[in-house]
């Protein structure tokens, strides 16, 4: 029973990974689950930047 539960929830996470693999082809750079800064913020960092 604990083998076919296992095989059960990786069979899941291989799917979600997929799927998730899949989307971001379809519309490249960041998702909902990014880390990045707001557009402003990195624009206010690039003229920060620039002499």
């Amino acid at each position: 029973m604990q083998t076919i539960a296992a095989l059960v929830l990786v069979a899941l996470a291989a799917t979600w990974l997929i799927r998730r693999a899949i989307r971001k082809r379809r519309q490249p750079g960041c998702g909902d689950d990014c880390a990045c800064p707001a557009s402003e913020v990195k624009d206010a960092a690039d003229r920060t930047r620039r002499p």
